[in-house]
């Protein structure tokens, strides 16, 4: 602890402040080079980190790249799309549906009513009515209009009724009119009563009976409701009856558009697997150019981490254009990266052998996937032509290729017959395990890896630097204070001859 007695330049006249703190300065050069080290293993840990991130996320993708399902997705199609068209809606039991509509269904009809505002100023539905309190009826319930009702409160209360009524309202801003519609398919609506003149509703159906062009006054009663008819579709010489044109068949659903045949085949859906394969590689080039670009950055070795007095020197802009730099090519030439971009790329060169693998389909190049050239280090490129057609050719082959698992117990024979996508996820695998050995976890609340071991004894040296430095300053300004004091005896006894003499 320093001491709390300090004579600064009293007798002397010296800024013994600023003197010791440019000694400290000198003497604290130690101490700078340890908090520089701190933060440039602090950012080399992000960055490895974030790597170790960009893999995680290409495993993932991976993973499913090795699952066969990835490859046996199908799509029901209709060879007549006229007649019917066809959607899954569960998981068909059949591959093959051939479908003859014999009679079209008739879909029951709702009664319903509509009415027709006269007044324009009403559009809307949201201004006060302001034509007089009224009511009317629908069956034996009344709705009671106020002055300063809307449309839409008028509606609302039609509607609060129509558990009682079987009635419900609903207002069309397009066309300004209310439309009463049974919420029973074979219920008919009776209307009677009086609309407010303000309303001018008169109603579209001819056999409707209409008051006064002011206003409808009397009763109305909607076209009868109907009863639907149901259809007759014959599915693989099965005949059934259907009520709409709609309806779900073991796990498919056929839309009826008119009579006659069609067939209806559950395909491989060769759209969906080529997606799904464009989109890895995508993915895997992405990843592959960041994890490159990262190994290749330019190192910039004027500049290293700002200390805290140089940080308050900058504006937040210049500080961070120098940290931009000072992070620069931390990983330039990285050993483990590289050696992983260099086995990731080694495992989809690879040839795919052993039984099952069909010759004409064991590379990626067989199925119109090439390399870059050797500046793009690694970089796929896609032949569409050639994957649809390796696709649609022989679907199993592709899948093989990326998913073939290996029984072999010998390391280089279970490498040589694995599929594409089971080799990646392995040796991406091992990478990620070794990121996290260098560099540790977020996730992880104790950080044992290499480089956080590496910050444990950085910061024990900080803390004992910083004991050391509390020392040295202490000494300084104990000889500081030695000398002020000697000083002061000095001139005292200088003042005591003085006054003998005199």
């Amino acid at each position: 602890m320093i001491n709390s007695i300090r004579m600064g330049g009293l007798v002397s006249g010296l800024d013994t402040e600023t003197i010791v703190k440019n000694l400290m300065k000198a003497e604290s050069a130690p101490l700078n080079k340890l908090l520089q080290k701190k933060q440039t293993e602090e950012w080399r840990r992000d960055q490895y980190r974030e790597m170790n991130a960009l893999l995680s996320d290409l495993k993932n993708k991976t993973f499913d790249m090795k699952l066969q399902g990835t490859y046996q997705k199908k799509v029901l199609t209709s060879d007549n799309d006229s007649v019917v068209s066809v959607k899954q809606k569960g998981v068909p039991n059949a591959s093959v549906y051939n479908v003859e509509v014999d009679t079209l269904p008739v879909s029951a009809k709702t009664a319903s009513v509509k009415f027709t505002i006269a007044d324009a100023n009403l559009k809307g539905g949201s201004t006060a009515i302001a034509d007089g309190a009224f009511s009317f009826n629908i069956g034996s319930e009344t709705i009671e209009v106020k002055t300063d009702d809307t449309i839409n409160s008028m509606i609302a209360k039609v509607n609060a009724l129509s558990s009682k009524t079987g009635v419900t309202a609903s207002y069309l801003q397009d066309d300004n009119s209310i439309t009463f519609s049974s919420n029973g398919k074979n219920s008919n609506i009776d209307i009677s009563g009086t609309f407010g003149t303000k309303l001018g509703m008169s109603a579209g159906n001819t056999d409707i009976a209409v008051g006064s062009p002011g206003g409808f006054s009397g009763s109305a009663k909607s076209q009868k409701a109907e009863a639907g008819v149901p259809g007759n579709v014959l599915i693989n010489g099965i005949s059934y009856s259907v009520n709409s044109t709609s309806f779900t068949f073991d796990g498919v659903e056929f839309n009826i558009k008119s009579k006659g045949t069609t067939s209806v085949n559950l395909k491989p859906d060769e759209e969906a697997i080529f997606k799904s394969i464009k989109e890895y590689v995508d993915k895997y080039n992405d990843i592959l150019d960041k994890i490159n670009n990262k190994i290749s950055e330019r190192t910039f070795k004027d500049f290293k981490p700002l200390l805290a007095e140089e940080k308050e020197a900058l504006s937040d802009k210049q500080v961070e254009q120098w940290e931009e730099k000072a992070k620069s090519g931390l990983l330039r030439q990285d050993s483990l990266l590289s050696s992983a971009l260099s086995q990731m790329r080694q495992s989809l060169s690879m040839n795919v052998t052993g039984a099952g693998i069909d010759s004409k389909y064991d590379s990626l190049s067989e199925i119109g996937i090439t390399t870059g050239t050797y500046s793009e280090k690694g970089k796929l490129y896609i032949n569409d032509t050639k994957l649809r057609e390796a696709i649609s050719q022989n679907g199993n082959g592709v899948m093989e290729l990326f998913t073939k698992i290996s029984s072999s117990t010998d390391p280089a024979t279970k490498v040589s017959e694995s599929g594409l996508a089971q080799r990646l996820y392995d040796q991406i695998n091992t990478t990620i395990t070794k990121l996290t050995d260098k560099a540790g976890s977020k996730a992880s609340l104790v950080d044992n890896s290499i480089l956080g071991k590496g910050l444990g004894r950085i910061n024990t040296d900080i803390s004992n630097w910083g004991a050391r430095l509390e020392s040295i300053e202490q000494r300084y300004w104990k000889k500081f204070t030695a000398m002020e004091t000697a000083m002061s005896k000095a001139n005292a006894q200088g003042s005591w001859l003085s006054q003998q003499q005199g």
